[in-house]
């Protein structure tokens, strides 16, 4: 009987410490001072998960953005991504998996092999800021990464001044640009904001 007490309270405090391990960003995404839609991550020790579903409404047009990726983690290395995107009518599909040592993903249009260990734009991940290469979720894109640390200054999150340290992102495939990022962490580099410009206005992720 004592054993069974034993065996129960151990099973309990795995069930919680992994509850602790997991935590939940949400973002409305705000384009010229508008809320468009919302940004939300669940991630936990091994798994996260990305939902995003944005509609804006530009002089005579109505655009549509949705995307999920669930991405499987171990030890800081990316083992099983899973990602549908819907740009306003353009799908995508990225699905890869750790094989033999390699990152293989596959797409609509490409099949490629990276190395074992890579990683996403997982922003709630700090060490995506000393990483020289990253992979776009949405598209597959394998990125070369220039990150630069800008400032430390005060940001508004959740309705408090508290001073953040402002990185840039600048990705480049073969030279050209592909995408900017600003991003900002708490002293305690907790992700707390993102910037992403697009041709209609900044894109601003506000925590809530």
């Amino acid at each position: 009987m004592a054993a069974k007490k034993i065996a129960y309270l151990l099973s309990l405090l795995l069930i919680i410490s992994e509850n602790i391990m997991a935590r939940e960003w949400k973002f409305d995404a705000i384009l010229n001072d508008k809320v468009i839609g919302r940004h939300v991550f669940e991630v936990d020790d091994k798994k996260s998960v990305s939902s995003a579903d944005f509609h804006i409404k530009f002089m005579f047009m109505d655009i549509y953005y949705k995307h999920v990726s669930e991405e499987l983690w171990a030890q800081g290395c990316l083992t099983k991504i899973d990602s549908e995107t819907d740009d306003d009518g353009e799908k995508n599909q990225v699905n890869g998996f750790l094989d033999n040592n390699k990152f293989l993903i596959k797409t609509i249009k490409i099949n490629q092999s990276l190395p074992s260990c890579i990683m996403t734009f997982a922003y709630w991940n700090p060490k995506i800021l000393k990483e020289p290469r990253l992979l776009n979720s949405q598209n597959a894109e394998w990125l070369d990464i220039e990150t630069t640390l800008v400032k430390q200054e005060l940001l508004l999150v959740k309705e408090q001044n508290i001073m953040t340290n402002h990185y840039v992102l600048k990705g480049t495939k073969e030279g050209r640009e592909r995408l900017v990022i600003d991003l900002w962490y708490d002293e305690e580099m907790n992700w707390v904001g993102l910037k992403s410009p697009t041709p209609i206005g900044d894109i601003f992720y506000k925590l809530i």
